[in-house]
């Protein structure tokens, strides 16, 4: 009789493990076991599944001595584990009730314990999580469930001597299959737990080339054809029937199943997409009716829709579609999110791109209607004390002095030709030469290779102006301003060099760290600085100025630009 019992329950054990098998197949019980925190709605479905496996236990008893060997508590003891107190207890409950209805002589211990071991097995899940719960500790759980149950079946059974019996003949055999129950369900959903980890890893290399393929996409703003090129590359890296990206009105992108309607440039016609506008959160469904496609026959049953924001802004939406019977599962709504997440702050980048170059253009603006007052006043009473004597000097002068304002007040490019920028350092040195005369004197080394080259307007002209300023006006003979302009390599560099008073190693330190909002007195440095910003921000950051100088002996201030010819 012994054997023929252990042989009986471990082919109910054989049939609770096929069950199981199936049961972790299904997508709401996946859905379930990959929160990393239960929901509500989640703890349902397991405490569904594990009282399942608990009721199922009491069917597949074998009737000895007016009582019943069964593998009730597995459902409850796996339920606890595998999904807290909560899962456990119901579970428990669940399974208890059958087996009061089956009646016998251990009808209350067996209800009570099958309560007591669900709860006492989730507070197991509650020390170790439920990752971390493993075979040895299935083991020992199941065990100890074991021994309650057996305790409390000779403690409140309404007959002692009967349930003594009873246990003497199954105690071995129940517990052996009742622990091998539990293992059993746990190594099962184990495996669940390392093949979804290994999904999500896959996913995690999706996002990562998703995310190198897609970088700088959207710098530009959010268009059909950076839209298109986005919804192309997500198509083709997740596993998805349909991708579409909108605007804040319309279809940019559509890509899949559903094409025929879901029209690039038309009004989107989901409400899904109404929703994730509506509230700025990721929506995501797999039910048909709440996609809400109001045309009849769409193959889309499931959408992963994540809003992209900037500043909290609704710019637009990624969504990734199923059809059929597939679901979303939890690691595809955090991926194609995190893919959201990272294009709405390249579009965040692309609108700061867009400030600074609108802020640079405004200082730039700026720049170009500002002429020092003195260096009109200073040119003005230059010309009205020569224009008796020297006509012909005068209104050359006056030309120069009106093309120099005409081309800082005039809007336009940013750019000019090394040739047009030395045509105006030209007008600017004429009417300098007429306030100082042979204190300002000019040496020109000019490669004739660069005359096409690109520079940005005034930079030549603000070296030039600091030259003169900060460089002769202060020495008493003045000195000689040298500009040179060659190639080197891909760099064209022009340089600007003075032998005038120079400046200390200290004060070129202050100039090279020089901020926009706190410059020196004087303003050697804001003018060089601004210049340096251009150049980076119209050429790139390994471009701009380099400035050498000594004290007494003169000053060098080089521009380093790309080998470019203005088109």
């Amino acid at each position: 009789m012994y054997l023929s019992l252990m042989d009986d329950v471990i082919k109910n054990i054989a049939v609770l493990g096929v069950a199981a098998y199936l049961t972790t197949q299904l997508p709401p019980f996946r859905r379930a076991l990959s929160q990393s925190q239960y929901r509500l709605r989640d703890k349902i479905i397991l405490i569904c599944i594990f009282g399942f496996f608990s009721g199922l236990g009491n069917y597949l008893s074998i009737p000895v001595m007016g009582a019943l060997a069964n593998t009730r508590i597995v459902g409850a003891v796996a339920g606890g584990l595998l999904g807290g107190p909560m899962v456990g207890l119901g579970a428990g409950i669940i399974g208890a009730i059958p087996r009061y209805f089956m009646g016998g002589y251990t009808v209350l211990p067996a209800v009570e314990s099958n309560i007591l071991v669900g709860y006492l097995s989730g507070l197991i899940y509650v020390r170790y999580g439920v990752r971390n719960i493993g075979i040895k500790t299935a083991l020992l759980a199941a065990f100890g469930a074991e021994v309650i149950l057996k305790v409390m079946i000779l403690a409140f059974s309404s007959s002692y001597d009967a349930a003594w019996e009873l246990e003497r003949v199954i105690a071995i055999p129940t517990t052996i299959a009742n622990c091998l129950g539990v293992m059993l369900f746990v190594y099962i959903v184990r495996d669940v737990y390392t093949e979804q980890e290994k999904i999500q890893a896959r996913a995690s290399q999706q996002a990562m080339r998703v995310i190198q393929k897609t970088n700088g996409v959207l710098w530009n703003g959010l268009g059909e054809k950076s839209a298109r090129t986005v919804a192309g590359i997500i198509y083709s890296e997740i596993e998805a029937d349909a991708v579409a990206v909108t605007d804040a009105d319309k279809i940019l992108a559509f890509i899949g199943q559903g094409d025929d309607h879901h029209i690039v440039g038309q009004p989107f016609i989901t409400a899904a997409t109404k929703r994730t506008m509506q509230n700025l959160q990721t929506v995501i469904t797999s039910d048909k009716e709440s996609i809400g496609c109001p045309v009849a026959g769409c193959p889309l049953s499931a959408v992963i829709e994540a809003p992209l924001l900037v500043n909290n802004r609704f710019q637009g939406s990624i969504k990734v579609y199923k059809t059929g019977t597939g679901v979303i599962l939890p690691y595809e709504a955090e991926l194609v999110q995190g893919i959201a997440d990272f294009l709405s702050l390249q579009l965040l980048h692309g609108e700061l791109e867009t400030k600074i170059v609108l802020l640079a253009q405004a200082e730039y603006n700026s720049l170009r209607s500002q002429i020092q007052p003195h260096f009109i006043f200073n040119t003005l009473g230059t010309i009205r004390a020569i224009i008796r004597t020297e006509p012909e000097k005068a209104r050359a002068l006056i030309k120069d002095l009106s093309d120099i304002i005409r081309r800082h007040i005039k809007p336009g490019k940013e750019i000019n030709t090394v040739t047009e920028e030395l045509e105006f350092v030209d007008s600017y040195i004429r009417l300098e030469q007429a306030r100082f005369g042979e204190r300002i004197r000019i040496v020109t080394a000019i490669d004739p290779a660069t005359s096409k080259q690109a520079v940005p307007v005034f930079s030549v002209q603000v070296l030039v102006e600091n030259a003169v300023k900060h460089g002769l006006t202060p020495k008493k003979e003045g000195g000689i301003i040298e500009i040179r302009v060659r190639r080197e390599g891909e760099i064209i560099c022009i340089a600007v060099q003075d032998n005038g008073v120079g400046m200390s190693r200290e004060c070129l330190d202050k100039i090279l760290e020089i901020q926009p909002d706190n410059p020196l007195s004087g303003g050697i440095g804001i003018g060089l600085n601004n210049v340096h910003a251009r150049i980076q921000r119209l050429f790139g950051s390994e471009y701009g100025i380099l400035l050498d100088s000594k004290e007494n002996e003169g000053t060098c201030v080089s521009l380093r630009l790309p080998w470019q010819e203005v088109r």
